[in-house]
């Protein structure tokens, strides 16, 4: 059987990268007869340590020519006893000048040869060879003609660098090469960096040259460190050849239908030869009609009325034939610029619906690119939460872009943006999206005890329970349920919670049960802007008076009467955020944090000095945290977007920068034993890391 013949287009980074130490080389004879026998010969020698010279480079391109030499010059073996001697003598020489060097260089190789229809490869070292074949790509096998699909690869090198053992037997993979195949050859840090179906992704969809570019720009993109040699080689079948003498083809028997049609046509040409006789016959038999018939015909044309006679029309002129000649041909230049114009109009449409098209898919290729990167950096431990967040800004411009072409699939679209809301969720820290649950959801405050996180959410009606790995949501109060409210506040005390909703109704939440626990001197609170529960005592903040009632109880169910626990209320409509632990913080809508506390006997809680010691610039905070289990108070600077750790004495202790991207929070709560600041963002629930 005649072996077909192919042609290669080879493109390398080696035009992209001038001053790289690594060396690419692709031969191919110019004569036919050794084209034939020892075919096309690549090799890829990857640098991948040297350090403050160029040895590498120069040892690199030495490995390089004796191993094409060594291969072209032993004509008595075959394929595979040449290449593998090739191999051996390039290690040899590699580990002989890599001796001197003492370890500052360290080399890889991956060689590959195309003879007719069969591909031979084999490499050294961590640079790798790859087959893609009907956009699959393969690794070399265990056995020859073994294909091993990459994701499910089992093999592994024989040496870890090239010169690395004086003596190394490399395997000589062998294969047979179909039109449309393209080989890959690409150093270990370019396949470790980007990833093997990002080369796959490049080889299917683009020219070998502009493929090792897209490759290359990426690589620096990425921030890819070490070489990014790579050597893309498409083989498809050659347009013409040279026609070899082959034996005349042996005559077939006609079909039957065939002789059938030639008997049938041989008599009909037998009837139309005798055709004179047959129409002299014909004529003769209906020559009377064909006289009265015309005689009839023409009476009465004689009969019809007559036209005027023309008038004499003068001779043309040379004047008028040559002005009906331009005439002519200006109409004739008319149409056929129409025609033109048409057809150009048809295929510019076509041009431009066809670069409208590749734009889409390849703004899709980058998106899709983009969301893998940022994947990567996300999933890191730590997580690169800079290099992530660039990637998905990258990708939701580019998607922003992609969706407004008329070739825009909105499927796909809306696809990848739930995967870029997804991801971007996952960089934030995003907990949980109360919006999910239920439609209007906006909570406003939080707090947190054993039992896990509770948000009042007067959007949705509800007090939220989050907990759980993976986390759960269950509702604990429900508006309209039980006479409960729109539950506007919460607070804690142990595993008690309280709640305060839109009525001014107290309810309190033990277990599964629920109660109104509403003191009946509630009709004094104008307002109620910030509560706590401390030891049993309730503390309600009344900004409209600027007081703080005090509720005192012995099981925190039932309250006694309110009392004016302020020695000096505050200005009307300046309270906004209340915290007790032995003392009360207040934090006022100018930012101002002011203390009070009970001294000897009396009742009553006076102010008392609190100076805040900034180590930046002066922080007008928004809501505070003082648990008394706790070692330090936080507060809340949410145009800031920011949680300031500080000591009770006012020195500030660190501040930890919250997602700038989300919407300013609106609550936080911090937990000390799980090293975590939770915040509230719109519907979103947002952890942020506590570190030391």
């Amino acid at each position: 059987m005649r072996q077909a013949s192919f042609v290669t287009k080879t493109g390398s980074t080696t035009e992209l990268r001038p001053g790289a130490p690594d060396v690419i080389l692709a031969s191919e004879p110019t004569l036919g007869a050794t084209l034939r026998t020892k075919g096309r010969f690549y090799f890829l020698c990857e640098v991948s340590r040297q350090h403050g010279t160029n040895a590498g480079a120069d040892v690199a391109k030495e490995v390089a020519d004796l191993a094409r030499q060594e291969y072209y010059y032993d004509l008595s073996a075959g394929i595979e006893v040449s290449l593998r001697k090739a191999l051996r003598q390039a290690n040899r020489r590699a580990a002989q000048r890599l001796r001197e060097h003492r370890g500052r260089v360290t080399l890889h190789c991956a060689c590959a040869v195309v003879v007719n229809n069969e591909l031979y490869a084999a490499r050294i070292g961590a640079a790798q060879v790859f087959l893609v074949r009907r956009a699959r790509l393969f690794l070399p096998g265990d056995e020859p003609g073994e294909l091993a699909d990459f994701v499910h690869r089992t093999t592994t090198r024989e040496a870890a660098s090239l010169g690395g053992e004086g003596d190394v037997l490399p395997d000589v993979w062998r294969q047979s090469v179909e039109a449309g195949d393209t080989l890959i050859l690409a150093s270990g840090a370019l396949t470790d960096g980007l990833g093997a179906e990002t080369l796959k992704n490049a080889a299917v969809t683009l020219h070998p040259r502009a493929a090792a570019e897209h490759v290359h720009n990426r690589a620096v993109a990425d921030g890819v460190v070490g070489s990014v040699a790579a050597l893309f080689i498409e083989i498809s079948a050659a347009s013409a050849g040279s026609a070899r003498v082959l034996p005349e083809p042996v005559r077939a028997a006609e079909p039957s239908e065939v002789v059938i049609a030639d008997n049938i046509r041989s008599r009909v040409d037998a009837l139309w030869r005798k055709r004179p006789r047959i129409g002299d016959a014909i004529g003769a038999a209906a020559a009377p009609a064909t006289r009265a018939v015309g005689k009839t015909v023409a009476v009465g044309f004689e009969l019809m009325p007559r036209r005027a006679p023309p008038l004499p029309r003068r001779p043309d002129t040379a004047r008028e034939r040559s002005r009906r000649q331009r005439r002519a041909a200006s109409i004739l230049a008319a149409l056929l610029l129409v025609v033109a114009g048409g057809i150009g109009i048809l295929a510019y449409r076509d041009y431009s619906g066809n670069q409208v098209k590749g734009d889409y898919l390849l703004a899709m290729v980058s998106v899709e690119s983009d969301i893998s990167s940022a994947e990567r950096f996300a999933d890191r431990k730590p997580p690169e939460t800079a290099s992530a967040r660039e990637k998905v800004n990258h990708a939701r411009k580019s998607l922003d872009e992609a969706a407004r072409s008329p070739a825009a699939d909105p499927l796909r679209v809306a696809t990848l943006r739930e995967q870029l809301d997804a991801l971007d969720d996952k960089i934030n820290g995003v907990v949980v999206d109360l919006a999910h649950i239920a439609s209007g959801a906006k909570p406003t405050t939080l707090v947190g005890n054993v039992n896990g996180l509770y948000a009042a959410d007067p959007g949705a009606g509800r007090l939220w329970r989050i907990f759980g790995d993976p986390t759960q949501v269950g509702p604990v109060l429900t508006r309209d349920t039980q006479g409960v409210g729109a539950p506007r506040l919460v607070a804690a005390q142990g595993e008690v919670l309280y709640s305060v909703d839109d009525a001014k109704h107290l309810w309190r939440a033990e277990g599964n049960g629920i109660a109104d626990v509403t003191p009946d001197e509630s009709s004094n609170w104008k307002s109620v802007d910030a509560f706590a529960v401390f030891v049993f005592n309730l503390y309600v903040l009344d900004a409209t008076s600027g007081q703080v009632w005090k509720h005192e109880s012995r099981d925190g169910a039932s309250f006694g009467r309110a009392q004016g626990y302020l020695a000096e209320p505050l200005a009307a409509g300046t309270g906004r955020s209340l915290a007790i632990d032995q003392d009360i913080w207040i934090v006022t809508t100018q930012g101002e944090i002011l203390r009070f506390r009970r001294l000897t006997q009396s009742f009553t809680a006076t102010r008392v000095d609190f100076v805040p010691r900034w180590t930046g610039e002066p922080v007008k905070p928004t809501a505070v945290q003082a648990i008394d289990v706790q070692r330090s108070i936080y507060f809340l600077d949410a145009p800031g977007k920011r949680v300031i750790q500080m000591s009770r004495d006012g020195g500030e202790l660190a501040r930890f920068a919250l997602p700038s991207n989300l919407p300013e929070p609106t609550g936080f709560y911090v937990s000390e034993g799980s090293r975590t600041i939770f915040t509230i963002h719109g519907s979103k629930v947002v952890a942020t890391e506590l570190r030391a």
